[in-house]
């Protein structure tokens, strides 16, 4: 989380100091979410979805939308990963859909 808090303060976009878990993101009230993904918004990822920890959730950074809906999300400390590594997915439109994304303010 933050990461993402940092990423997004980098280009102007701002959340709360405190939004929960990667997973909680989603359901922070004042923020609009939707399954609709738009470049600099947050991907809240719920618990256990797309490798996300089953219990705390994750969330990432969407860095790019592509015209045919594929999504580039930036983020850190995935499972796998050494710690403090910032690293880059892809999600195909299908997948991207299935994502709650959060606007900041």
């Amino acid at each position: 989380t933050w990461y993402v808090y940092n990423r997004a303060y980098q280009l102007g976009v701002k959340f709360d100091p405190y939004m929960g878990n990667g997973g909680a993101w989603s359901g922070k009230s004042g923020y609009t979410i939707s399954h609709e993904p738009k470049v600099h918004t947050a991907l809240s990822f719920a618990p256990g979805q797309a490798g996300s920890d089953a219990t705390y959730g994750h969330v990432s950074f969407v860095e790019a939308v592509k015209d045919d809906g594929i999504v580039l999300v930036s983020e850190m400390n995935v499972t796998g990963i050494a710690p403090l590594t910032v690293s880059y997915r892809v999600f195909s439109a299908d997948e991207a859909k299935s994502f709650w994304y959060v606007e900041g303010k």
